[in-house]
């Protein structure tokens, strides 16, 4: 038995009737989900001690150890920024939770790459870096800057 196309549509309306849906609340469903759901996000968040060509910091100079007056750098992909997004980025020492270094900055619509210079002059320590945008927070990303001539590295 050949089906006609308009059977389908017929069993949806039926099935929607059963759940006590209506295609007009399938559809204001759907407008206030997309209006509710943020997708901006961080990727690819990497700290390390040197940047490539296009100034982020590549998977071969990612690193979690650090002498002192090594250079920092915390590089991240901003993904599908919305208007007024700030990207923020925090280093604090893991003991007492005290802010060692901070920036935040506007990032463009749409897609970006960030990359924050922290800088040399982080004192010996245990640190964690967290960064965010829009006031949701990656994983703190741990890390250890120590005394070079202890021969750690």
């Amino acid at each position: 038995m050949a089906r006609t196309g308009g059977s389908g549509i017929v069993l949806l309306l039926a099935q929607l009737s059963l759940a006590g849906l209506s295609l007009g609340s399938l559809e204001s469903c759907a407008e206030a989900m997309a209006v509710s759901v943020n997708a901006s996000r961080l990727d690819q968040v990497r700290l390390g001690f040197g940047l490539d060509a296009e100034g982020r910091v590549s998977s071969g100079c990612a690193a979690s150890t650090f002498a002192l007056r090594d250079p920092i750098h915390l590089s991240m992909q901003v993904t599908d920024a919305t208007a007024g997004s700030v990207v923020s980025v925090s280093i604090r020492e893991v003991n007492t939770n005290r802010v060692a270094w901070s920036e935040e900055r506007p990032v463009p619509l749409g897609d970006s790459y960030q990359t924050f210079a922290i800088g040399r002059g982080i004192a010996k320590g245990r640190y964690r870096a967290v960064s965010s945008l829009g006031g949701e927070a990656t994983k703190p990303w741990p890390f250890v800057v120590h005394d070079k001539r202890n021969g750690v590295r």
